[in-house]
């Protein structure tokens, strides 16, 4: 049964007892120094009283640190969209004014678009490149899992504690979905987890055509197909377009969209992982393979039509620009994607026109939220301690997580009168040199929210993610032991196939029966059983 997050968050003393379990592991890669010394003299000062955790004590550290050397961290941070040094070099700048300064840290930041992103950030670890934390995301190559299975992280259940108290209070349960029984691997970033999968649509394309009413009102996708018919027909536009570099179209991952009715359309959990293989019927607790199921096929077969029609962006398998760039570039008229409380707002200010946004689907708060965006230490980084002090930043200081997001104060956006975030006075959303997304960078309720948003945005928000329905899988975490190698065959297998399927640029029938007949020549049943196996026996844990 699903219960909301309100009700089963952790109180602190308790989330503290489940880091003080997980920082007690064999390995010493996550522990701090203070941790090898012995667990005497963590939290207490010399009263024995337990201090007390908050930006004061970091900044009191810092100056107690004068005397030493200032850490250098190298940071891994995707964007959505391609950014060079004329861009982030002023955003650096003025993130590490706070950072040297409250935690004797240097931050280098290296940004990468999603698809570099992916590719970049695996071979800087295999190669012992300097990289101190990363993002993980949903993108392919780069997600919580992959790193995690192959054990690129570092447990940092210990350091959390030490160094970043106030995440641990924060999240509370929400870490259990990026903890084993070795330790924690990761931190979430804190938003509107339950999010929703939305249609994003050009309002002014709308007005023209007459249209908006529809698009506000539409309950299903068959009316939807009727406005991307006009679409085409009326405008050089493409109807839909890629909302990813996988090509994704329709078959977004982890909901079903089979049903022709929105109110029909869900979200499974996926049981945390990134590489799109697994669903979970919660009705049953049975796993299946996505890609197995009748839902996908729907899906594949409506994206196979609408190709046929004329109705899909013609190169959506093979472009890697996402949705809201093509969008923001005058290519498509619509994505389909997932978006929190506020999408309408947040999008408007990257992609440049008005949107109509019209949800599809509700979600709930499940593993794949959790290990959808958030950030991670991985195993080769020389200054762990400062990386966590940092990650603490992200999700207590405003000045930091806005400028992450918005940019630098006075260039890219000025603060309004009613404490929002507006561009600059001959600033526009075509001409800002920085501007990303506030669900990226840690703390996104302590963003300062962007003009023509609700004025009481944040709050709605927080209050959406305490009152949101919770998986009942949250926190089952799957060991691949032994299951690597089918793991990385059936990845490489989705590879080949999915993109195409997902994008309607192919035959569905003959490619569909390739592609499952591949997976099976994968190991992927194989997989399937094992996943099955160790949700069965957690699920006898939790009775």
């Amino acid at each position: 049964m699903k219960k909301k997050l309100i009700s089963m968050l952790l109180t602190v003393s308790m989330a503290a007892s489940l880091l003080a379990g997980c920082g007690n592991t064999e390995s010493t890669q996550g522990q701090s120094k203070s941790e090898e010394q012995g667990e005497e003299s963590r939290g207490e000062d010399e009263d024995g009283q337990d201090e007390k955790p908050g930006q004061d004590g970091q900044e009191q550290d810092a100056q107690g640190e004068d005397d030493e050397e200032m850490a250098e961290i190298v940071v891994g941070w995707m964007s959505m969209t391609p950014l060079d040094n004329t861009k982030t070099d002023g955003v650096e700048e003025a993130i590490n004014q706070i950072t040297e300064e409250k935690i004797n840290t240097h931050v280098d930041i290296q940004w990468y678009d999603p698809n570099t992103y992916a590719k970049q950030i695996p071979l800087m670890i295999q190669g012992n490149d300097k990289l101190d934390l990363i993002m993980y995301t949903p993108v392919p190559g780069a997600g919580y899992t992959s790193f995690q299975n192959q054990g690129q992280l570092m447990e940092i259940g210990g350091l959390l504690r030490e160094y970043a108290p106030e995440i641990v209070s924060m999240m509370g349960s929400l870490l259990e979905g990026t903890s084993t029984k070795e330790g924690v691997f990761g931190v979430a970033d804190y938003r509107d987890l339950s999010g929703a999968e939305y249609i994003l649509m050009r309002r002014d394309i709308l007005d023209q055509l007459g249209l908006t009413e529809k698009a506000e009102n539409m309950t299903s996708w068959t009316e939807f197909e009727e406005i991307l018919t006009e679409v085409v027909d009326k405008t050089d536009l493409a109807g839909i377009g890629n909302s990813d570099a996988a090509g994704t179209v329709v078959s977004t991952f982890p909901y079903f969209m089979g049903s022709d009715s929105f109110a029909e359309n869900y979200s499974f959990d996926n049981l945390g992982d990134s590489y799109q293989f697994i669903s979970v019927d919660e009705k049953t607790d049975k796993v299946e393979c996505y890609y197995f199921t009748e839902e996908y096929q729907k899906m594949i077969q409506r994206a196979r039509d609408w190709y046929q029609k004329g109705l899909i962006y013609a190169d959506a398998a093979n472009n890697q620009e996402m949705g809201d760039s093509m969008i923001k570039n005058n290519v498509f008229f619509s994505v389909a994607e997932n978006g929190e409380l506020g999408v309408e707002a947040l999008k408007q200010t990257t992609i440049g026109y008005e949107l109509v946004c019209k949800k599809v689907a509700d979600a709930q708060i499940n593993t794949n939220a959790i290990v959808k965006f958030g950030f991670a230490v991985p195993v080769t980084a020389t200054e762990p301690e400062a990386a966590v002090k940092f990650l603490n930043l992200l999700y207590t200081d405003e000045d930091v997580v806005t400028t992450m997001a918005w940019g630098v104060e006075g260039r890219d956006w000025v603060r309004t009168e009613d404490g929002m975030a507006d561009y600059p006075e001959g600033v526009t959303a075509e001409t800002v040199l920085y501007h990303t997304a506030d669900f990226l960078n840690g703390n996104q309720f302590i963003t300062v929210p962007w003009a023509g948003s609700d004025p009481n945005l944040r709050q709605q928000q927080k209050e959406s993610l305490e009152n949101s329905p919770v998986s009942k899988y949250l926190g089952f975490s799957f060991d691949q032991t032994g299951y690597e190698q089918k793991i990385t065959d059936c990845y490489n297998t989705g590879e080949t196939y999915r993109k195409v399927l997902a994008s309607g640029s192919v035959d569905y029938e003959s490619t569909y029966a390739e592609f499952t007949a591949a997976l099976e020549k994968s190991g992927i049943n194989d997989i399937i059983a094992a996943y099955q196996e160790q949700l069965d026996a957690w699920l006898k844990t939790r009775e």
